[in-house]
């Protein structure tokens, strides 16, 4: 029984001074957390998307602006008499050098009371820009509108989205 007790007593002895030498081999170290923020991104409408003055037909058509500088209507099966231009946006405020992703979407009808015409085909001049403060760029945005034989005559007017974010 002796032998049992001293081989217990050694064994816990060992047990003790191997968790003794373990915590003589801890070691704590300590690092920094970090993180940049960037301004937040603004967007500014300068001009709207002005598919100009057209002449309704019998079968109805389309007319189209390219999404630049100097676009002017495109008409098939109707007649653009006159004006018109792309849509123009500006992002005005973001972080320098850092790249921006623009996106456009979510066309609603155009309309005038009961009346619509469909917009479509939104386009974008740019899909990213590289932001600079100093040298604001221009982001055109040009569309395509769907009018029905004997449109109703009438001002009509719709809307999009366009929304700017950090890549």
């Amino acid at each position: 029984m002796m032998i049992k007790k001293m081989k217990l007593a050694v064994a816990g002895a060992v047990l003790a001074a191997s968790m003794a030498s373990n915590a003589a081999y801890a070691a704590t170290e300590q690092a920094d957390a970090t993180v940049q923020v960037l301004a937040a991104v603004q967007l500014s409408a300068v001009s709207d998307l002005n598919f100009g003055v057209v002449a309704a037909s019998a079968v109805g058509g389309t007319v189209t602006l390219a999404p630049t500088a100097s676009a002017v209507p495109v008409g098939s099966g109707v007649i653009p008499i006159s004006g018109g231009s792309a849509a123009s946006f500006q992002v005005t405020q973001a972080t320098n050098g850092e790249a921006i992703a623009l996106s456009v979407g979510n066309p609603t009808p155009l309309t005038s009371g009961a009346n619509s015409i469909p917009l479509s085909g939104l386009t974008l001049s740019n899909s990213s820009i590289l932001f600079n403060s100093a040298s604001l760029q221009t982001v055109y945005v040009g569309g395509t509108i769907s009018l029905g034989a004997n449109q109703t005559a009438g001002t009509y007017v719709g809307s999009f989205d366009v929304t700017a974010e950090y890549q």
